[in-house]
């Protein structure tokens, strides 16, 4: 009697279940405070086969509830073994999920171990930084094949990087002042040459009739038919009369026959003085050139005489010998 009085006395059955719902309450808020604050990270790749040396793409999801104020990647160069090359931020794909994609390398063959990657948070109203971890990965890496008389490369060519303004701006730069020595230069050349044509004198053209005498004193001076070049020789000695009746009555002489030149000449008056010699000189040129004739000296020398008094003979007259004949007349 005297026990049960003291225990009686000591707690009273209210008091005990007061107590006993304040430690459940606590124990359920802590567990609820504990579940909200939860993350749940998975850490996966598109395959688990891969050959030493290649890019491996690492994409991390985190299942974040709204009281999560923050949170990134906690990890730097590598994860175990595999170097980290790039991290991207993905768009999120809801309001309580984050994604990050890393791409890793691992120049080891045989079984990869990725351990779990680790992600640094906060809570609202909470600075202590917390740490949730993925999931590990196990990878199977194989050696790649290798030719002892190839060429030496790269496993893999480098990451490319973004290009940014500040990159393109010393080539913009270069390039802008190429364009204004280019156009310096050639504003320059334009105005010289400006310059040039205007004190440039016009060159006088040389008549027909004087190209053509000049040109036969050269033929004379080679002296071919002399050499035993026959054929030459009475080649470029019609060549010389053809190209001085294109100058100088406009026909296309050096495109026709020796038949035609003279079908075109019967309507020059002034061909009817050295009729006779145009014959000549055309038919013992094409015998040398055509038939094989093989002329005499005197021969040789009559073509030349021909050739001169054929162009003397068609000289044009000059002003004054023009007003000359019409006072005469």
């Amino acid at each position: 009697m005297v026990n049960r009085l003291r225990i009686s006395e000591c707690a009273s059955p209210p008091a005990v279940w007061r107590g006993l719902r304040i430690v459940v309450s606590v124990h359920f808020f802590l567990a609820v405070f504990a579940s909200a604050q939860e993350i749940s990270v998975t850490a996966k790749t598109d395959s688990i086969n891969y050959r030493v040396g290649d890019w491996i793409r690492l994409t991390v999801e985190a299942k974040v509830p709204a009281s999560v104020e923050s949170i990134l990647p906690a990890v730097k160069d590598s994860i175990g073994s595999f170097e980290i090359l790039n991290v991207e931020a993905m768009e999120n794909s809801g309001q309580d999920s984050r994604r990050w994609v890393f791409t890793i390398t691992s120049f080891d063959s045989g079984k990869g171990y990725v351990p779990p990657v680790e992600l640094a948070y906060r809570v609202k109203g909470d600075t202590t930084q917390r740490i949730a971890r993925s999931n590990s990965l196990t990878l199977d890496l194989g050696s790649v094949a290798v030719d002892p008389e190839g060429e030496i490369k790269d496993v893999k060519p480098p990451l490319d990087a973004p290009w940014k303004f500040e990159d393109f701006l010393p080539y913009l730069i270069a390039l802008a002042v190429l364009a204004l020595t280019a156009g310096a230069y050639y504003y320059w050349r334009k105005k010289r040459k400006q310059r040039e044509e205007a004190v440039v004198l016009a060159k006088p053209e040389i008549p027909p009739h004087q190209r053509a005498l000049y040109e036969l004193r050269e033929l004379e001076d080679k002296k071919l038919w002399q050499q035993g070049k026959v054929k030459e020789y009475y080649s470029e000695a019609t060549e010389i009369v053809r190209r001085f009746f294109e100058g100088r009555w406009g026909i296309d002489a050096l495109e026709l026959t020796s038949d035609e030149i003279m079908k075109h000449m019967k309507n020059v008056a002034e061909s009817q003085k050295v009729w006779k010699e145009m014959q000549s000189f055309f038919t013992t040129a094409d015998l040398v050139k055509f038939a094989k004739y093989n002329p005499t000296v005197e021969e040789h020398e009559n073509e030349l005489k021909e050739a001169y008094e054929i162009i003397r003979a068609m000289v044009p007259a000059t002003p004054v010998e023009k007003e000359e004949v019409e006072y005469a007349g």
